[in-house]
């Protein structure tokens, strides 16, 4: 088995690229993909939320990451869509032991389709 050498400083070259124009025009690429995958999959009742989703770029710390924001004044459900809702969440009368099943049929399971386009870039 061949001794691996691992410089102790990191290349110079891939610290200045992560942070580089060139590498947030690809960050940026990616995440345009991201939403054109959420916009393709996600519930479209009235639109809006698939309209609401919006992408840039940020660096953190030594490199561009892409972000993708869901949600608007009129999108104002995105949350509620992607992890769920709970009949509490709707500010309703406390209950009790006697009226669970009304709170179990309340419960509204989330879509989550920000996990389902991970695993499909995942793949790519």
């Amino acid at each position: 088995m061949d001794d691996v050498n691992i410089p102790s400083r990191p290349n110079p070259f891939i610290t200045q690229w992560l942070v580089s124009p060139e590498c947030r025009a690809m960050v940026f690429e990616s995440a345009e993909l991201y939403q054109a995958l959420y916009r393709e999959i996600v519930a479209k009742r009235t639109g809006e939320l698939a309209k609401s989703a919006h992408v840039s770029t940020d660096l953190e710390g030594d490199r561009w990451v892409g972000v993708m924001t869901v949600g608007s004044s009129t999108a104002y459900y995105a949350g509620w869509h992607e992890f769920g809702l709970t009949g509490a969440d709707h500010e309703a009368p406390r209950r009790d032991a006697n009226t669970a099943r009304e709170v179990f049929s309340e419960v509204h399971k989330g879509a989550h389709d920000l996990n389902k386009i991970l695993n499909m870039m995942g793949s790519l």
